[in-house]
């Protein structure tokens, strides 16, 4: 007899078995108090903003050789290739529901996390543009934020995005919680907020927490959830870093790139996986090795923070969020996919808003 999925622990809510609908999280929201101002100026975010990547590099250059042959092939042609991919221009669903104008793509990750008083910036140069492109629109002004440029390890290269969490420690460490995203997704102030309230009622009622992982429903999860037979997160799984998977039950949940972490729970994640697997040696002895990633990468990433705190079972996972918050901008091929993404996430965001005028 094949027993059924567990459905995700989640002790301060009852939540519905059926994915997640803007009805359901709307009714979050009022159910879920604000975050009092106290808890509110302890919260930090880091946004991840210094990557290109493969995928994006190759089809700009494709785009710049045929730029009919691709959606915004006229934007892609004139965009500089060394340019961070978070600052390409795209439409702007924040000041107007038409698209008029245009943003950097990273403004809408910005977007997500506008409420949140501190933030840290993740950066290979190009602040300021990064400056008036992402945050602005945001609303996020130069007092509000730091750039931060990860060091390259002993091969010449970042080592990953835990590897830079770690780096800036010092910079996000008197915080509460830290809230991490990338520059590439179609994020949602509304995910942000309700992970936010929901994390304060896990600390108000003294269950411990490491990371609470906002996740979403799909048919075909990109970074799929593996829970326990308690519903409790096993671990994570991610085809480019993990070769493993965890030994428990997969899911239909993915998570939609949004993480709040305990701050003391993360700092006690990185430095157990810097002692455990960093190595302080010559040549390929130096920097990360982590089983399960990629051995040519000497990475560690936020994935392995993740499945860390699930091993101590202080991980939870909340099936709030909607599959268009994960439609990633990787390559111009996606870029009409990211387009309809974002234009749906900021509608939502207008009505709720609207809503509680």
């Amino acid at each position: 007899m094949i027993s059924a999925t567990p459905q995700p622990r989640f002790e301060i809510l009852s939540l519905p078995a059926e994915p997640a609908d803007e009805p359901l999280r709307r009714s979050l929201l009022e159910a879920l108090p604000p975050l009092p101002e106290g808890d509110a100026a302890r919260v930090v975010s880091i946004t991840f903003l210094a990557g290109a990547g493969t995928r994006w590099r190759a089809s700009l250059l494709e785009a710049k050789r045929e730029p009919g042959a691709w959606p915004a092939g006229d934007v892609a042609r004139a965009f500089p290739l060394e340019t961070p991919r978070g600052l390409f221009p795209v439409p702007d669903f924040i000041h107007n529901a038409q698209g008029e104008g245009r943003i950097a793509m990273a403004a809408y990750a910005f977007d997500a996390v506008r409420d949140i008083r501190q933030h840290i910036v993740v950066v290979r140069g190009w602040e300021e543009e990064i400056d008036a492109q992402a945050l602005a629109p945001a609303g996020i002004v130069p007092g509000r934020r730091v750039f931060f440029t990860q060091e390259p390890g002993a091969d010449g290269q970042v080592s990953g995005h835990g590897d830079a969490t770690l780096q800036c420690m010092a910079l996000w460490r008197h915080a509460r919680q830290v809230v991490t995203n990338f520059a590439g997704d179609a994020n949602s102030w509304l995910t942000v907020e309700l992970a936010l309230r929901a994390f304060a009622q896990f600390d108000a009622r003294g269950i411990e927490v490491g990371v609470l992982i906002p996740v979403a429903c799909t048919e075909r999860p990109s970074y799929p959830v593996y829970l326990d037979e308690r519903g409790i997160p096993a671990g994570f799984w991610h085809e480019k870093l993990a070769g493993s998977r965890p030994k428990a039950a997969p899911t239909a949940l993915t998570n939609v790139g949004i993480r709040v972490y305990r701050s003391d729970w993360l700092r006690s994640a990185l430095l157990e996986l810097k002692e455990t697997y960093y190595g302080g040696g010559q040549g390929g002895e130096a920097g990360w090795h982590i089983p399960g990633n990629n051995p040519a990468k000497h990475e560690c990433a936020l994935d392995n923070v993740d499945n860390l705190l699930a091993e101590k079972g202080l991980a939870r996972v909340m099936p709030t969020s909607l599959p268009r918050e994960l439609t990633p901008l990787k390559s111009l091929g996606e870029y009409s996919s990211f387009v309809r993404a974002v234009q749906e996430v900021q509608r939502e965001i207008s009505a709720v808003r609207r809503g509680a005028c």
